[in-house]
């Protein structure tokens, strides 16, 4: 019976079919691959083994997993090189899917599966979650998972919103007699109606200007609103009227810069007989004088106006640098600055030569004329007839200019060429220290220091010339007697208040009753 069975197996011929087919849907790869494969039942009857198909949607068990005795016997297999390709295709794993889109509807259920795998189908996936879920536990560790931070808003600080400032009217002052006039406006003395303070009123003619407003007005505004010295005057406000201006609308037609009061200027007190100065003013105002003038020229203003009519002294003793009108910021970049500034008696050679690329040291040759002025109580240098004698006077008194002591003066100074001294012209010497000496109402006071100060600060190259800073450290401010502070001066004087325009009436009156001619050396 049993070699009956075995002859009746070798002449069965076995048909063997290997398929495989691949999943091709990308979102079904999670399914496994099926494969249709033989199986072998024997047969009731004759106890033999026939091959039956399975269906193509059963499911395999793994070898691995299944019972060694509900295996039947394996069937003679395919040829070698096709058991290779299968083999391959089996192993071969598919390529990972790309992420689904954030908002991809859920991934339907696998098709139905009937027959025998139906009760082994994986069931379907659950509703996918909007938010991201949280990344899985490895090996007991947490890995590092980047949390993405609220949005903070920025912080830029407080914003700080303030009133316009709305300007008072000019009529909030009494408006008193004038104690200056310039080309700019007119200057008067006030007093507050409501605190009864004195003050001084600048009175801004904006009638003559095309524009409306003068340029140097803006720019005394704006500087003086940045300076803050004791040695600097000090402006309070601005007041306006309510008429305005027929040819510029929107313009008041009088604007007045309020500043301190000051009961005198410079030139008021030299040319006062009736007040009487003493070696303790001289000292201390000139090192008030160049103290405010190092504080400007640290912070890069040139004031391009200093004379002694701009000098303001108060009752306290206190020296107040004024009319800012023509100052303006300054920096070593400037090729091309603005040449006929300064008033004739204190502007510096260079400018005299047409120089348009100068330096703050142009205030300190008007420093030093000022601090000479007080010595002499006049002018040191008092031109008559414009630019052309106001040079052949400094010539006479401080020698022409020697180039090996000023290398560059025919590059500063284009009108050089025209006052330079000829071959056989003999140049002429200096001749400051005898001239400050002379004319002197107490010549004991004009000591070597003293002139060794006035001379520095009267050098003709402006690159040797002192600064002011080394000008507070000449021996002069050192030598007996010590220089006093501002308070400690004597300052009754014999008239309350003095200026420049009420000396200058008083001289005109006197020479209109004399019967003569006015001086022409007037102030330029």
């Amino acid at each position: 019976m049993l070699i009956a069975a075995q002859s009746i197996l070798r002449r069965t011929e076995l048909r063997t079919e290997y398929t495989r087919t691949s999943i091709i849907n990308r979102n079904d790869f999670n399914k496994p691959y099926t494969i249709n494969l033989p199986v072998e039942k024997p047969n009731r009857k004759t106890g033999l083994v026939s091959t039956l198909e399975t269906d193509s949607n059963t499911h395999l068990m793994s070898a691995a997993t299944a019972p060694a005795m509900s295996q039947p016997p394996p069937p003679p297999g395919p040829p070698r090189s096709a058991s290779k390709n299968i083999s391959n295709s089996i192993n071969k794993k598919p390529a990972p899917p790309p992420p689904p889109p954030r908002n991809a509807p859920p991934r339907p259920p696998p098709p139905g599966n009937q027959g025998a795998g139906a009760g082994r189908a994986h069931p379907p996936p659950p509703p996918r979650s909007m938010k991201r879920p949280a990344p899985p536990l490895s090996n007991g560790n947490v890995d590092k998972v980047e949390v993405k931070k609220p949005r903070v808003p920025l912080e830029f600080g407080k914003i700080v919103i303030k009133k316009p400032t709305v300007l008072r009217d000019v009529n909030s002052f009494h408006r008193k007699h004038k104690v200056g006039q310039g080309t700019y406006g007119e200057v008067f003395m006030g007093a507050d109606k409501v605190t009864g303070e004195i003050v001084a009123l600048k009175r801004i003619n904006t009638e003559q200007e095309e524009n409306g407003f003068p340029i140097t007005a803006i720019r005394e505004v704006k500087i003086l609103k940045a300076l803050e010295h004791k040695n600097i005057v000090k402006l309070k406000e601005i007041v306006t009227s309510k008429e305005q201006n027929g040819e510029n609308e929107g313009i008041p037609r009088n604007v007045y810069m309020v500043f301190e009061y000051h009961e005198y200027d410079l030139t008021g007190i030299l040319q006062s007989n009736e007040i009487r100065l003493s070696q303790d003013h001289i000292k201390s105002w000139s090192q008030q004088l160049l103290a405010g003038t190092h504080y400007m020229h640290v912070n890069k203003i040139i004031h391009r106006d200093l004379k002694a009519s701009n000098i303001l002294i108060g009752k306290n003793g206190q020296l107040k640098i004024a009319d800012w009108g023509l100052a303006r910021s300054w920096n070593e970049d400037m090729k091309r600055l603005t040449n006929p500034v300064v008033t004739l008696w204190y502007r510096p050679i260079e400018l005299l030569l047409g120089c348009k690329e100068y330096s703050p040291k142009i205030d300190i040759w008007s420093v030093g004329c000022i601090i000479a002025e007080m010595f002499r109580r006049d002018g040191l240098l008092k031109g008559i007839d414009g630019e052309s004698s106001q040079l052949n006077l400094i010539f006479q008194m401080c020698g022409h200019p020697d180039i090996n002591e000023w290398p560059k003066i025919g590059q500063m100074c284009p009108l050089w060429n025209n006052y330079e001294p000829r071959p056989d012209e003999k140049p002429l010497p200096c001749k400051l220290a005898k001239v400050l000496k002379q004319r002197l109402p107490h010549p004991h006071w004009m000591t070597n220091s003293a002139i060794d100060l006035i001379k520095n600060l009267l050098t003709y190259n402006p690159e040797k010339r002192w600064s002011a800073m080394e000008a507070l450290k000449a021996d002069y401010f050192f030598e007996k007697p010590i220089v006093k502070d501002s308070s400690k001066l004597h300052m009754k004087f014999g008239v309350d208040s003095v200026h420049e325009l009420s000396v200058r009436q008083k001289h005109m009156n006197m020479r209109a009753a004399n019967g003569s001619r006015p001086n022409p050396t007037t102030r330029m």
